[in-house]
């Protein structure tokens, strides 16, 4: 019976590693894709308006979800956190 109860705790503490890697693969990319647009953004060189226009407006779209992803980030950790405190209050 006590094996079977240390078996479950090493359940959480995979899931657990599994959400903090996660989450870092997903603050890399992130931190990646911020880069790749930045660089790429700006050799975009349009002469005309209707054009210039899109192309702003897609730009700032995007950035603005780039914010958004760092907001995500934040409510990751937060369901780790939860999900570690609710498996605590279990045991």
């Amino acid at each position: 019976m006590m094996k079977l109860n240390l078996l479950e705790k090493d359940k959480g503490q995979l899931a657990v590693l599994g959400a903090v890697i996660g989450f870092v693969v997903i603050a890399i990319t992130l931190i990646i894709g911020v880069l790749v647009f930045s660089d790429v953004e700006g050799t975009i060189n349009i002469v005309d308006t209707t054009a210039n226009t899109t192309a702003t407006n897609v730009i700032n779209q995007t950035y603005s979800s780039f914010e958004l992803a760092a907001v995500i980030l934040v409510v990751i950790v937060a369901a780790v956190i939860l999900g570690v405190l609710v498996r605590f209050g279990q045991l």
